[in-house]
C-alpha cells in the first residue's frame, strides 16, 4: 500500500517538478515560444491544431510513450534508478579523500562557481554523449535503445519511452565521471559542497529545459543555422537523429553540445529542412514496423533481442576466431616448460606456508626467511599473463574471452569458498587456538560471499581489504581477474569506450592490485613481443636468456636489494604505512624484478622449445601435466586444509609434518579430480544446457577452450 501512495504521490508530483523536461513549467514556456514561431512563420489554421496534431497526439506511439511514464514512476518509486546514480556522494567522498586535516579550502567566489558549473555540465554531456553512441553501437545495448527509436511520432513525452535498464547504465557511467569531475572541481575551486555548487550545473539544466528542448522531440523543425549546429544541438538535428534515412543513422548523438559529435564524426548539419519519417529502419533504411506494440513488448522483448544479437555476433566472429586461433599455437616444450613452472611454484606456495611455526614448529623457518612463498605468486602471475595473452588470441572476441575465465575462475573459485566456509567452521570449533587472528579472519556469511564471488577482497577501490577466512592466497586471484578484465578492455574494446572502462576499472581495483600489474603484463609481452629479442640470433642468444636471466636472479636474491627496494617503496610512501597502502604488494618493486627476469628466461626457453624434440608424453612429462593440472586447486584449496589439520591432527602423530603434507596435497589434488580437471567436461555441459533452453539459437561450431 505505501508503494502504490508513493507511486501515486510521484505521479502526480511529476507536472510540478523542475527535474522534469515535461513539467507543467517547462511545457509552459515551449508552448510561448511555439506561439512565437507560429506566429513568425505565418502557419495556416489555428495555433492549438498546429501544436497538436491529432495525427501525433492520437497516435498509437504516443499512448506507448504514455505507458512508459507511468512505468518510469514506478521504477523510480521502487529507486531502482536512485540506487545507481550519486555523483554527488562520489564527489563527496573525493573532496573527503584529499582533504585532510590541514587542508585550507580556497575561498568560494561567484567566478569559481560559474567555473565548477561549466566543468561538470561539459563532462555531464560528453558522458551523455558516450553512453547515448554506445547504446547505438553495442548490439547487446541497441534493444534497449531501440524502444526508444520506435517513435513513430515525437512528442515531449517520448523522452520517457525509454526501457528501464537504459538510465541505469547512463546513471552508472553519470555516477563515475561527473561525481570525480564535481569531486576534483570543488577541491581545487570551491572546497566544500553547498547549495551553490550542486545547484549550479541544475541552473544550466534548468536554462537548458527552459528555452524549449521539448521540441527536441516534436514535429516541430527549429533549426540554429550551419554555424550554431557545431556548438549547439537544435531541435531539428535530434529529430534528424530520429530519422530512418540511411544518412541520418547514428548521427548526432549529443544532448546539449555538438561540438562531441563535430570531434568524433558523428556530426549531421542540415542545410535545409528536410521531411523525415520516425522509427526503425534495417540498414537500408526500410522502416521496419513497430516492433514494440504493447508495454509488455517494451519492457522484455529487448532482452530476447540482445542475446540475440550477442550470439550473432559470436557465431559471425567464429571463423575469423578459429583462423586466428590457428596461428597462435604454442610448442609443445614450451607448454610443457610452462606447465613443471606452474607446478612447481604451486608446491613452493604450499611449502612456504608449510613452514609457519604454528604448522611444522619451526623446523623450516629458512624458508620463511627467504620468502618463497611470495616469489613464487610473482611467478604466477608472469605465466598467467603469457596463457591469457596465449588464449585471447585463440578466443578471438571478447564473449568467448570471457566465458572461458570466467568458466575457469569459477569452477574451482565457488567450490573452494564453500570449502573454506566448511573447513574454518570444523577447525576453530575443534581449537580455536589454531587459528591466530593475522591469518583468520571472521567476516560474516554475506560479506564472505559478496567479495569472496566477485572477487573484490583486493579491491581496495570498493572498500577496506577483506581476508576470507582462513582463504589468505585469493588476494592473488583477486589481482588476477583485475589484470584480465584490464587486459580484455585494451583488447578487445576501442576508442573513448576503451578508456572510460579503464578508468573505471583502476578506481575500483585500487593501488595493490595496480602495483603488480606490471609483472603480470611482461607475461603478456613474452607471448607477443618476445621474438624481436632473439630474432637472428640463432641459440647462442637464447641460452643466454634462459640461464643468465635465473642466474642473475638468484644472486640478487641472496643480496640485499630485496629489502632495499622495499625499505625504497616505504620511503616514497611515508608518512604512510606502506602495508597499510600496498597490502599484500609491499614488495611489488621486487615482484618486478621477479617478473623481468622470468621473462627474459622465458624469451630464451621459447626459442629454444621451438628446435626441441616433440617427445613430451612421457612419464615426467606427464607427471608434470597432472601436477600442474590441479594447481589452481592446490593454490586456493591448502591454506583451509593446512589449518584443518592443524587444529585436528594429533602433535603426537608419528612423522607429523609428512603426515600433514600428504594429507593436504590428497585433499587437494583430490578437490582437482572433482572441479578442476574436469573444466572441458562443465563448459561443454553450459553450452549444451543452453542449446536446449534456446534451441532456435544454437551455438554450432564449438572448438576446444583453454
Amino acid at each position: 500500500m505505501e508503494t502504490l501512495q508513493d507511486f501515486v504521490a510521484a505521479t502526480l508530483d511529476a507536472p510540478f517538478d523542475f527535474n522534469v523536461r515535461y513539467s507543467i513549467f517547462y511545457l509552459t514556456c515551449t508552448i510561448l515560444i511555439a506561439f512565437g514561431i507560429w506566429k513568425y512563420r505565418g502557419s495556416p489554421g489555428t495555433f492549438t491544431s498546429w501544436l497538436l496534431p491529432k495525427e501525433v497526439y492520437r497516435h498509437r506511439s504516443n499512448l506507448l510513450d504514455i505507458k512508459l511514464f507511468f512505468a518510469s514512476r514506478l521504477f523510480s518509486v521502487l529507486g531502482v534508478f536512485g540506487a545507481v546514480f550519486f555523483p554527488t556522494t562520489v564527489a563527496f567522498g573525493l573532496l573527503a579523500q584529499f582533504g585532510g586535516a590541514d587542508y585550507a579550502p580556497p575561498e568560494t567566489t561567484w567566478m569559481r562557481i560559474a567555473v565548477v558549473t561549466v566543468i561538470v555540465v561539459v563532462v555531464s554531456d560528453f558522458c551523455k554523449y558516450w553512453a547515448h553512441r554506445a547504446h547505438h553501437e553495442w548490439k547487446a545495448l541497441w534493444p534497449f535503445h531501440a524502444v526508444h527509436h520506435s517513435a513513430d511520432v515525437l512528442t515531449p513525452l517520448t523522452v520517457q519511452r525509454v526501457h528501464p535498464l537504459e538510465p541505469m547504465i547512463n546513471a552508472l557511467l553519470m555516477t563515475l565521471f561527473v561525481g570525480i569531475a564535481q569531486g576534483l572541481t570543488l577541491y581545487f575551486l570551491v572546497g566544500e559542497l553547498s547549495m551553490l555548487t550542486i545547484g549550479g550545473a541544475n541552473a544550466a539544466y534548468f536554462l537548458f529545459n527552459t528555452l524549449g528542448s521539448n521540441f527536441r522531440h516534436s514535429h516541430i523543425w527549429i533549426s540554429y543555422g550551419r554555424v550554431m549546429e557545431h556548438i549547439l544541438i537544435s531541435p531539428a538535428q535530434h529529430q534528424i537523429h530520429h530519422s530512418v534515412a540511411v544518412k541520418h543513422h547514428d548521427k548526432n548523438y549529443g544532448s546539449i553540445f555538438a561540438i562531441w559529435d563535430w570531434m568524433f564524426g558523428t556530426l549531421y548539419v542540415p542545410e535545409s529542412y528536410e521531411d523525415l519519417t520516425f522509427g526503425v529502419s534495417d540498414a537500408k533504411g526500410q522502416r521496419r514496423e513497430q516492433p514494440y506494440e504493447t508495454l509488455g513488448a517494451a519492457l522484455f522483448k529487448p532482452f530476447v533481442e540482445s542475446v540475440e544479437n550477442v550470439l550473432a555476433v559470436l557465431r559471425k566472429a567464429r571463423g575469423n576466431g578459429q583462423a586466428k586461433a590457428d596461428s597462435a599455437r604454442m610448442s609443445q616444450g614450451f607448454s610443457l616448460w610452462l606447465d613443471a613452472l606452474r607446478a612447481g611454484a604451486a608446491l613452493t606456495v604450499l611449502f612456504g606456508h608449510m613452514a609457519h611455526t604454528r604448522f611444522t614448529g619451526g623446523e623450516y623457518q629458512f624458508l620463511r626467511e627467504w620468502n618463497v612463498a611470495s616469489d613464487a605468486v610473482a611467478v604466477f602471475f608472469v605465466l598467467s599473463g603469457v596463457v591469457i595473452a596465449y588464449a585471447a588470441e585463440r578466443d578471438g572476441t571478447l564473449g568467448r574471452y570471457a566465458f572461458n575465465r570466467i568458466t575457469r575462475i569459477m569452477s574451482v573459485l565457488v567450490p573452494a569458498l564453500m570449502l573454506t566456509l566448511v573447513f574454518d567452521a570444523v577447525g576453530t570449533s575443534a581449537d580455536i587456538s589454531a587459528y591466530p587472528a593475522p591469518y583468520y579472519h571472521d567476516v560474516s556469511l554475506g560479506e564472505f560471499l559478496w567479495r569472496g564471488l566477485t572477487l573484490t577482497n583486493l579491491w581496495t577501490g570498493t572498500g577496506d581489504w577483506v581476508r576470507l577466512g582462513t582463504n589468505g592466497p585469493i588476494w592473488s586471484l583477486s589481482y588476477e581477474v583485475a589484470f584480465y578484465l584490464i587486459f580484455g578492455a585494451v583488447l578487445f574494446l576501442k576508442g573513448a569506450v576503451r578508456i572510460a572502462v579503464l578508468l573505471t576499472l583502476v578506481l575500483l581495483v585500487g593501488p595493490p592490485a595496480l602495483a603488480l600489474l606490471p609483472a603480470w603484463w611482461v607475461g603478456v609481452w613474452v607471448w607477443r613481443h618476445a621474438s624481436v629479442l632473439t630474432a637472428g640470433h640463432g641459440r647462442s642468444r637464447a641460452w643466454v636468456f634462459a640461464v643468465g636471466s635465473i642466474v642473475a636472479l638468484v644472486m640478487m636474491k641472496m643480496s640485499s636489494i630485496p629489502a632495499d627496494l622495499e625499505a625504497f617503496t616505504a620511503r616514497m610512501l611515508a608518512p604512510h604505512d606502506h602495508h597499510a597502502i600496498l597490502v599484500y604488494s609491499n614488495e611489488a618493486l621486487w615482484n618486478t624484478v621477479i617478473a623481468v627476469c622470468l621473462a627474459l628466461h622465458l624469451v630464451g626457453v621459447r626459442h629454444l622449445a621451438d628446435t626441441w624434440p616433440q617427445r613430451t608424453e612421457g612419464g615426467l612429462a606427464k607427471t608434470v601435466r597432472w601436477v600442474a593440472g590441479g594447481s589452481f586447486s592446490l593454490y586456493l584449496v591448502h591454506y583451509p586444509t593446512l589449518h584443518l589439520l592443524d587444529a585436528t591432527l594429533p602433535e603426537t602423530l608419528p612423522a607429523y609434518n609428512l603426515v600433514l603434507l600428504l594429507l593436504t596435497l590428497s585433499i587437494c589434488f583430490g578437490f582437482a579430480t572433482l572441479f578442476e580437471r574436469p573444466i572441458r567436461q562443465y563448459r561443454a555441459v553450459l553450452l549444451n544446457t543452453w542449446e536446449r533452453i534456446a534451441p532456435h539459437l544454437p551455438l554450432t561450431g564449438r572448438r576446444s577452450m583453454s
